[in-house]
């Protein structure tokens, strides 16, 4: 266990969810804390408001007088702030290695992992937690309407609990060392990180191996239709999870444990409170008490999140960028008809693993009219022109037939939805990078 009072810890990349949840963990437990970003955005700001020395852009020389620098998985290893931590000395920890010290200091330690719906499983879990006055402390792995990126519910005695996502990506979850170790499902997300979908099935196998209880989905043969595995203490229990747009029923065995609905239900997302409840469980909470307190459950921004409307066609902005998040995000905006779409794509090595069936989800929905594909957020990579935005546009055109174009600028964007936008049920946004930034432009003025 790390004791974070009267330490000073400098944070590079505190504007991540990740480290920004450590960060506020560490103000709340004593430390002085300090930390800079690329940009100084909504996190940082409020990271500010909490007493961190936060700023913009890089300084080598904020790392002087630290006892910890904790730096993001995204960080280089040239970035000079963490090139003189290191002739200063100073002790280094990753994010997943200071993830690790913090969890270790409570008795029992949750790790959410899974390629989709890790964020909203854990979000739900922690509205399940605090509805049933447990003690515990989440970071969440994006924003949360009812929490944000954390929530500190703790009752500082021995059964607190420590919830967090874990992610596979560069192999972290494996330094988390969870208790409760969860899955939500198994798919290659990181083609930059794993060389084939084995490699990531064995991750997550040993991901699972170390920890005491085990919670984790087992794909049925028909959609809609699967089992939640949980082990603990040489027990296991199957539940049968069956979800349509609908509804959802949990069984354990004969016996019918559930069945509940949400106003806004979808598959996925029916599918995700069934995990969550089931984790819940284990902790003590009836499965039936855990899905009614979700009916509370005021969900997380990027997913599914309306953010206006052009004249009558609502906006939606949704985080999805692994062609099988897309496929779901595609089926739930069906619903409301017609579809134009507009799509960011999120990494050049994504785009190049799985650029087929980028054009098949995309190019061969049925419900998709009009689709305008922006150029890639490169994140941590460098450009690709044979795996960009424009040769997406191309082979959908070739091979599927579909009305794809592309804009560069945003202003170009927003001028072709505009125009576009009459006879659409629903105008969809998609993607994980700076689309985002373009939901400003919708959001519904109060009068």
């Amino acid at each position: 266990m790390i004791c974070l009072k009267g330490k000073k810890i400098h944070f590079i990349g505190a504007g991540g969810m990740g480290v920004g949840a450590l960060a506020k963990f560490a103000i709340e437990s004593g430390a002085s804390v300090g930390g800079s970003d690329a940009k100084c955005e909504d996190l940082c700001i409020e990271l500010k408001r909490m007493g961190a020395d936060i700023y913009e852009g890089e300084n080598p020389d904020a790392a002087e007088g630290a006892d910890i620098v904790v730096y993001s998985s995204a960080i280089k290893e040239c970035h000079p702030e963490l090139l003189r931590a290191r002739e200063l000395g100073i002790r280094i920890m990753e994010r997943q290695e200071f993830l690790h010290e913090v969890a270790s200091g409570f008795h029992e330690t949750v790790g959410i992992a899974g390629t989709h719906g890790k964020t909203t499983t854990t979000a739900m879990l922690a509205h399940i937690m605090r509805d049933f006055g447990l003690g515990f402390v989440a970071m969440i792995g994006g924003d949360s309407v009812e929490f944000g990126n954390y929530v500190n519910n703790c009752k500082c005695d021995s059964d607190d609990i420590f919830l967090t996502e874990a992610c596979e990506y560069k192999r972290n979850f494996l330094s988390l060392k969870p208790t409760v170790a969860v899955v939500t499902n198994v798919e290659c997300d990181h083609p930059d990180s794993y060389e084939s979908l084995e490699s990531v099935r064995a991750a997550f196998d040993e991901y699972l191996s170390g920890a005491e209880t085990k919670v984790y989905y087992v794909d049925g043969n028909r959609k809609g239709d699967r089992d939640i595995i949980a082990e603990s203490l040489g027990e296991r229990a199957v539940y049968h999870v069956t979800t349509t747009c609908r509804d959802c029923k949990i069984s354990l065995g004969d016996e019918l444990v559930c069945e509940f609905s949400f106003e806004d239900g979808c598959e996925y997302n029916y599918a995700n409170a069934a995990l969550a409840a089931v984790t819940a469980s284990v902790f003590g909470v009836r499965i039936a008490d855990a899905v009614q307190s979700l009916q509370t459950f005021r969900g997380v921004k990027r997913r599914f999140e309306r953010a206006g409307k052009i004249g009558g066609t609502p906006v939606y902005f949704d985080f999805a960028h692994h062609p099988t998040e897309i496929g779901c995000v595609l089926e739930r905006a069906a619903a409301f008809g017609k579809i134009l779409a507009v799509f960011q794509p999120h990494t050049y090595s994504r785009t190049k693993a799985y650029f087929d069936d980028f054009v098949n989800v995309l190019g061969n929905d049925r419900h998709i009219g009009d689709l305008l594909i922006m150029p890639t957020y490169a994140a941590r990579e460098k450009n690709d022109p044979d795996n960009d935005y424009d040769a997406l546009v191309k082979r959908i055109k070739e091979k599927c037939g579909k009305n794809c174009v592309y804009a560069m600028k945003a202003r170009d964007v927003l001028s072709f939805v505009r125009n576009n936008a009459d006879g659409y049920g629903i105008i969809l946004f998609i993607g994980a990078g700076d689309i985002y930034n373009l939901k400003a432009n919708f959001v519904e003025k109060r009068v």
